[in-house]
């Protein structure tokens, strides 16, 4: 049996942490497209259809939470992965359940741990 890997959207400000995932995800044989702000996301997901949506929270402008209030809102079928640098646990908790997002990770990424969830998926 042949596994498809995931298609993957990354949003994130931050160039450098954005290109170092990019690469190493396809590396690994995903499909990634990435972008640098909620917008620019938006608008891809409104193109193109994406499995998994992995979004950091603090971006200026739109931030990631707006971004995935946004992509629930327009019911688009994704799973969310979402990275910050804000490790609280109380965060982490009320983003998980007010925002329907399926795993939280904090910064910086350990790409083992983001590598275990997508093969999850």
């Amino acid at each position: 049996m042949i596994m498809v890997k995931s298609r993957l959207l990354l949003v994130d400000d931050d160039k450098n942490t954005l290109d170092g995932l990019v690469t190493i995800l396809k590396r690994d044989g995903y499909n990634v497209s990435g972008v640098l702000s909620a917008l620019e996301a938006l608008k891809l997901l409104s193109s193109k259809q994406f499995d998994v949506m992995i979004t950091d929270v603090n971006m200026p402008g739109m931030d990631g939470l707006d971004l995935i209030r946004e992509v629930r809102k327009r019911d688009v079928s994704v799973t969310i992965v979402v990275i910050s640098a804000n490790s609280s646990v109380k965060t982490m908790a009320d983003v998980m359940k007010s925002l329907s997002c399926d795993y939280y990770l904090t910064k910086p990424v350990d790409i083992y741990e983001l590598e275990a969830i997508l093969e999850n998926l």
